[in-house]
């Protein structure tokens, strides 16, 4: 049996859902499929530690594709970040309504933390009730074929092959399956892999005093350690960034030990601090393709671009990169041009890789900056912050740059 599409998605990630979502928005008759090999409606999806630092941005997207609402139950807003560096006496502090007037309709926060797993779960429910999305799960592919249509020769489809015999023909194939991405691979497009030797641990405390909307980066010379803050006033998201060596000793210590540490590296900004929940470990890695398609398929998210989580931009970063699709998609089918055609895919792959290579550059530089033990970078790094922290137009550039907000 062949079904046929004008988009197919490989992978409900949480790049994957959006992604399908906002481009049912441009038109009630474009027709979406969605391949999933897992049976994400089985069950729900279980916390995994991590939560993301939504951008305002982002936020604004999540409204377009209507989850905003349901996120904002669960949101805890950013109006402050603090950046400190080890015990110099310096505080780059970003608030909310300083650095971005004009975004007043969002109550001059900076974004929201949300736990990965709320999101997860709200995209599935939006995906249900959208008509002109089908998905297929649990599918996966089996054979992917690139063919010009029989009836004309300007036209080019893929079609996809799935396990249980049916086939997906469509016009544009979306590969959303993260930074290990297997499609990445199928197509033979060669990336850039850099292992940081890091692991990020993550949990989530309870405190004793409120947080304030307050999110606090601390670069210490063992690593990044991030305070986020959650929905409720006295509990926040941790993001403790280790060396890999260092990460196994830490996870193996017993909760007093354990809590020992972490209050040491929070310097008392919130009190005493207990742990609610499990202890999760991820490894970190940068990974950049040298392209973002090939033939009528196109990279979507981390399996295009995964950048170091230092200032939390993965899925910013994303959202960003789907939005430029949109509206390339939207405009050349507006103007009754092929949606599809290589002017398209070529202006995709140069604006949206020049976005994350401005994020990649960021995170990367700024990673090795503050992992850098030398005296004279530490006295720079003062000096910097310092100097940023004064002027609020260079606030501003680099809050929307190096922290994508």
């Amino acid at each position: 049996m062949v079904n046929n599409f004008d988009i197919a998605i490989i992978g409900s990630s949480y790049a994957g859902m959006s992604c399908a979502l906002a481009l049912a928005n441009i038109s009630p008759d474009l027709k979406i499929a969605i391949i999933e090999k897992e049976d994400i409606f089985l069950h729900e999806k279980k916390a995994d530690g991590r939560a993301y630092a939504i951008s305002v941005q982002s936020l604004k997207f999540f409204k377009k594709i209507k989850i905003y609402d349901d996120l904002e139950k669960v949101g805890g807003k950013i109006c402050d970040i603090k950046i400190t560096d080890d015990k110099s006496p310096f505080v780059l502090d970003f608030i909310g309504s300083e650095v971005d007037s004009q975004n007043s309709e969002m109550g001059g926060q900076l974004g929201q933390v949300i736990e990965n797993h709320f999101i997860f779960e709200v995209l599935k429910k939006r995906l249900k009730e959208q008509k002109n999305i089908t998905i297929f799960c649990p599918n996966f592919y089996e054979e992917i074929t690139f063919d010009n249509d029989s009836k004309s020769s300007e036209l080019n489809f893929v079609q996809i092959k799935l396990n249980n015999a049916e086939i997906i023909k469509a016009r544009l194939l979306l590969a959303c399956d993260g930074r290990f991405s297997e499609l990445r691979k199928h197509f033979n497009i060669s990336f850039l892999q850099k292992n940081y030797h890091q692991t990020a641990i993550v949990f989530k405390i309870s405190h004793q005093f409120d947080h304030q909307n307050i999110a606090h980066e601390k670069f210490l010379r063992s690593g990044p350690f991030a305070i986020l803050p959650l929905k409720e006033m006295k509990q926040s998201s941790i993001v403790w960034i280790v060396k890999n060596e260092e990460a196994q000793a830490i996870l193996s210590l017993d909760n007093e030990n354990f809590l020992q540490q972490m209050h040491k590296k929070m310097q008392n900004c919130l009190g005493q601090c207990q742990l609610i929940s499990e202890k999760f470990s991820y490894p970190l890695s940068l990974v950049e393709s040298d392209k973002l398609y090939h033939s009528q398929a196109l990279l979507i998210g981390d399996s295009g671009c995964a950048v170091h989580p230092i200032a939390g931009q993965g899925f910013n970063l994303a959202i960003s990169g789907i939005e430029i699709l949109c509206e390339l998609l939207s405009k050349n089918m507006f103007c009754g041009h092929d949606f599809a055609g290589s002017q398209v895919i070529e202006e995709y792959n140069k604006k949206v890789k020049f976005n994350a290579k401005k994020m990649l550059i960021a995170t990367d530089v700024l990673n090795s900056i503050f992992e850098n033990d030398s005296l004279a970078v530490a006295v720079i790094r003062d000096l910097g912050l310092g100097l940023i922290n004064s002027s609020k137009k260079l606030k501003k550039f680099f809050i929307k740059n190096a922290g994508g907000f």
